[in-house]
């Protein structure tokens, strides 16, 4: 998945410098129905765009109003091609709750049941007696998180070959004895309900999810599909920003193949929190008031808050893997509770090779 030299870098070993001559865009003209607040954050997050830290797409709403929209940076930075509001990124992890949403209908249908057994529709997979599709939602399966290598993840897969390759790989644990974040879990649900279905993951999501909510920029989609506005993903590298590792998001099928825009994100959020999905789903994922859900992937990551108390929803997609998106949801509830959040800094570094004794001290690691 993400480059784990990255995943452990903090915020300030990101900060580096950017590919000269490239310059970032600014944010796409909105009118908004707040536009103190919009001038907030552009004035805030200006030194995140300038030096291309802060690339997606920003919704802040209260009360299931949008406020604000911004789009930041590029969606290819090859082709210079800017962000927009219709420009389509993966959620990645944000996957899961669609996927259980799916679930849900199907348990109101009678066509699967909590405590089933996978060996119902999966007979071959290994300990399927023992693991329930409850099992498979909680993440207490013991089937891998990851079922293909990086290397292996670079062409179109259907969930069907996906569940025939997570067979073959061992359990982490015996189903039921512990937790393990499980995109691999998912991914056999999402087979299950092709089965229990008769009909496709994606042709799911369509039926149930996108087309009722008028998710209309939001689809399942391999890297061999048209997809209209599909951007690219980036990461900061020793150098400066690359491309991420090239990565079919399809093998994610049921976890983190789905492809969206925060205007989507935000219906879907909506939808959760007014109990149009159902009150299963609502208080599934409102809990203390809250609705938090967020996924990272290579060169993708995004969040969408929500709090019942001030009624504000933060919603952020983007392309560009760093710390930056973290920085811009605080600043954000910061100035919707009418603080002054702190300003960007920007150290100017410089990658430096290790010492012979950093080296050693790592080594095996």
């Amino acid at each position: 998945m993400i480059s784990r030299w990255f995943r452990s870098l903090p915020l300030a070993a990101v900060h580096l410098s950017l590919c000269a001559g490239l310059a970032v865009s600014a944010p796409a003209p909105a009118k908004d129905a707040d536009p103190k607040l919009g001038r907030a954050i552009d004035a805030w997050s200006a030194p995140l765009v300038a030096n291309g830290h802060l690339s997606g797409q920003l919704l802040v709403a209260r009360g299931g109003k949008i406020l604000v929209e911004r789009s930041f940076g590029y969606a290819n930075r090859e082709l210079k091609a800017p962000m927009t509001l219709e420009t389509r990124m993966c959620i990645a992890s944000i996957t899961k709750p669609m996927t259980t949403l799916l679930a849900f209908n199907a348990m109101e249908k009678r066509l699967i049941a909590y405590d089933d057994s996978i060996a119902r529709w999966l007979p071959d997979f290994p300990e399927a007696n023992r693991i329930t599709v409850g099992l498979l939602l909680r993440h207490r399966s013991g089937i891998p998180h990851e079922i293909l290598p990086d290397s292996e993840s670079v062409r179109p897969r259907t969930a069907a070959e996906m569940v025939e390759r997570a067979r073959r790989k061992p359990l982490d644990f015996p189903p039921g004895t512990k937790s393990g974040y499980s995109t691999g879990g998912f991914t056999v649900l999402a087979r299950i309900l092709e089965i229990a279905n008769g009909k496709s993951y994606e042709e799911l999501l369509q039926e149930q999810i996108f087309g009722p909510l008028g998710m209309t920029h939001s689809s399942h989609s391999n890297s061999q599909m048209l997809l209209e506005g599909r951007a690219s993903g980036y990461i900061p590298g020793p150098q400066g920003i690359q491309n991420a590792e090239k990565q079919d998001f399809s093998g994610l099928v049921g976890g983190g193949s789905v492809w969206s825009t925060a205007r989507d994100l935000h219906r879907f959020v909506e939808a959760v929190i007014n109990g149009k999905l159902g009150e299963t789903s609502r208080q599934s994922w409102v809990r203390n008031g809250r609705l938090s859900f967020n996924g990272r992937v290579s060169g993708f990551g995004g969040y969408a808050r929500w709090d019942s108390a001030s009624g504000v929803e933060v919603t952020f997609l983007s392309n560009m893997n760093s710390g930056a998106s973290g920085l811009l949801r605080d600043a954000v509830l910061a100035l919707m509770e009418g603080k002054t959040p702190k300003p960007v800094l920007l150290p100017a570094l410089a990658t430096t090779p290790a010492s012979e004794d950093q080296m050693r001290r790592i080594q095996g690691n």
